[in-house]
């Protein structure tokens, strides 16, 4: 599968996490899945004092903490585990026929780059007529947004049959304005054959850096 950024193959034999591999592989449903919220008040008072995209903010975010953590850079290409330099991310967006889109956004390191780009990305695919725009290889996050409300927990859709990739999912669900704070409702999915508890962690401990480098 064509991809955007190098890879390194990670050779199994006397991997730290060679024996988890093996064992989670074997699952026909390897993705564990977190519900849990970020607050995200610096990033959303910065994007009203500069008039972002607080959606595409929060997801240039979690790219950018996803590219810092070495275990969500991870997945698995013909039963071998490979290391990606970079990720961008593949989201879904709702066209002016009400149906989806899963669409590629290339990462930017600034987030006023990546906003200004992805508003342009966004209204050309409200009006496509495809399902898929632009690059779709596992060098991606999945992502997907239900601003219409809050959740509590999130499923995806998968097969069951072939080898999965393992490509992070992510969701995200309506703000909520608690105490003059702002809190983002998250599902994060990770292949457990790459990614445990503790790994989940470090990604949203490095989120909330990044959130943090937004305040004022």
């Amino acid at each position: 599968m064509q991809t955007r950024y190098t890879k390194q193959i990670i050779p199994l034999d006397g991997w730290e996490r060679e024996e988890t591999f093996r064992f989670f592989s074997t699952f026909t449903q390897p993705f564990f899945n977190v519900h849990t919220e970020v607050e995200i008040t610096p990033l959303y008072r910065y994007c009203k004092q500069h008039g972002l995209s607080v959606s595409l903010a929060y997801m240039h975010a979690t790219t950018q903490a996803a590219r810092a953590s070495e275990n969500l850079l991870l997945r698995i290409e013909n039963g071998q585990v490979v290391r990606f330099s970079g990720l961008d991310l593949s989201t879904t967006i709702l066209k002016d026929n009400q149906q989806i889109a899963f669409t590629h956004f290339p990462y930017q390191e600034k987030l006023e780059d990546f906003c200004e780009e992805g508003a342009e990305i966004i209204a050309s695919v409200k009006k496509s007529k495809k399902l898929f725009n632009g690059h779709q290889g596992i060098d991606l996050l999945h992502m997907t947004t239900l601003p219409w409300f809050t959740f509590k927990g999130m499923e995806h859709a998968f097969s069951i049959g072939q080898e999965d990739p393992g490509v992070p999912k992510i969701g995200y669900g309506k703000l909520e304005m608690r105490d003059e704070k702002v809190y983002l409702p998250m599902s994060i999915g990770l292949h457990h054959a790459l990614a445990d508890g503790y790994h989940m962690h470090l990604f949203l401990e490095e989120l909330g850096n990044v959130i943090k480098d937004y305040s004022c």
